[in-house]
């Protein structure tokens, strides 16, 4: 068999592979989180508690049992209070939007309206025509915003109900995530080594590279969207607070949430408003929001290069590559996840783990040249070779 013909098989059984297994990931991997999310949940969850339990361990004696217990207890006790303070927190704020939905409503009309009429009269020699459409397009927009008024509404208070009917299957949830931390956590080397990447894989292999990458990258995403996002939480809610705005709570958590979409974050979020208020004449306001994000942009600047040890390895286009990419396939996960992938895609391409399939390109590509090459250039190739010098 030729090489060619090698090449060519191989690089059609890989590609056959690849599909098959984006394929099976599509189908499976949602069965398999809905049947065993609570164990999986638990080995990252081990996994933080390591140091912890070494230090137990060292430090103050402790038998390993003794400490993985100490510390699932603390954990679990942690997570409660958190998600009491959570529930507590979104049922006010929640309760709160439903009640005063009508006067919001009202609200957001009079700033469309506002907002028309500025740009109405900063405009300079505007047609009649393009007034005329600029006005109908505000109407439109009132319109949806009244019809989704008691549509939002009723959503939320669908929302409540759905998560005080699943209250119960959270305590059973809980239980079994609790003990599964503590049983990993208590054998968590021995099952490591069974994981991808473990000590159980050849440490040289594609698998334990890719798997190795993506779990680097995307550690380094979570540290660093995770400590900002949460930063941008912090230093928002007492922030709006204090000038009272309106529900600054809820304004607080939807900007920590955009800080975790890369290359967008919560200046895009605070910037539009603050456009918003200095059109409707509200310029004090507008100067708040321009405050906030210029502090929360500086303070990351700050803190960035003290938290961040070893982001991801790819540059601003490769990432917005990544995120548009992930958002046509995953929607807001996808564009959350694009980058990682793209991360993982790079170092993939920079430590030479697809040399082989490259190899097996050329191979193929030199042999469909030759093979397609006109006759007439085969002929005169053949002519203007010299004859090899006889033994």
């Amino acid at each position: 068999m030729s090489e060619e013909r090698k090449a060519g098989e191989r690089l059609l059984f890989k590609c056959v592979m690849l599909l098959a297994g984006i394929l099976l990931a599509f189908w499976l991997v949602p069965i398999i989180w809905d049947k065993l999310s609570p164990f999986i949940l638990s080995i990252p969850l081990a996994a933080m508690l390591q140091p912890l339990i070494r230090f137990c361990e060292k430090k103050l004696k402790m038998k390993r049992t003794v400490a993985s217990v100490i510390l699932v207890i603390l954990m679990l006790a942690v997570g409660i209070a958190m998600l009491i303070f959570f529930l507590n927190f979104a049922i006010d704020q929640v309760t709160d939007l439903v009640n005063h939905s009508g006067d919001i409503v009202k609200d957001t009309v009079a700033a469309i309206r506002n907002l028309t009429n500025s740009i109405l009269e900063s405009a300079v020699n505007i047609s009649p025509d393009s007034e005329k459409w600029v006005r109908s397009a505000m109407d439109n927009m009132i319109g949806r915003v009244t019809e989704l008024g008691p549509v939002l509404a009723q959503e939320l208070l669908t929302w409540l109900v759905n998560l005080a009917a699943s209250t119960p299957y959270m305590v059973i949830y809980t239980s079994f995530l609790a003990m599964a931390l503590y049983f990993v956590s208590k054998d968590y080397e021995g099952i490591r080594a069974y994981l991808p990447g473990g000590k159980r894989h050849r440490q040289d292999s594609t698998s334990t590279q890719l798997t190795n990458s993506a779990v680097k990258n995307l550690t380094a995403y979570l540290k660093v969207q995770g400590v900002f996002g949460l930063m941008v939480l912090v230093v928002s809610w007492p922030y709006l607070a204090l000038f009272h705005y309106p529900y600054a709570a809820v304004l607080s958590m939807a900007a920590g949430i955009m800080e975790l979409i890369p290359m967008i974050g919560s200046g895009f979020l605070y910037l539009v408003l603050s456009v918003v208020y200095f059109l409707n004449g509200e310029t004090a306001v507008g100067w708040q929001l321009l405050g906030l994000t210029l502090g929360l942009q500086t303070l990351r600047r700050l803190v960035e290069p003290k938290i961040v040890s070893n982001v991801m390895s790819i540059s601003p286009l490769q990432g917005l590559i990544g995120m548009f990419v992930g958002m046509k396939v995953g929607g807001v996960i996808g564009l959350i996840g694009g980058p990682v992938a793209m991360a993982v895609l790079v170092g993939a391409i920079r430590g030479r783990i697809f040399e082989g399939m490259k190899q097996d390109i050329r191979t193929v590509a030199a042999y469909f040249r030759e093979r397609w090459k006109p006759a007439e250039n085969k002929e005169t190739v053949q002519e203007t070779t010299p004859p090899e010098p006889e033994a």
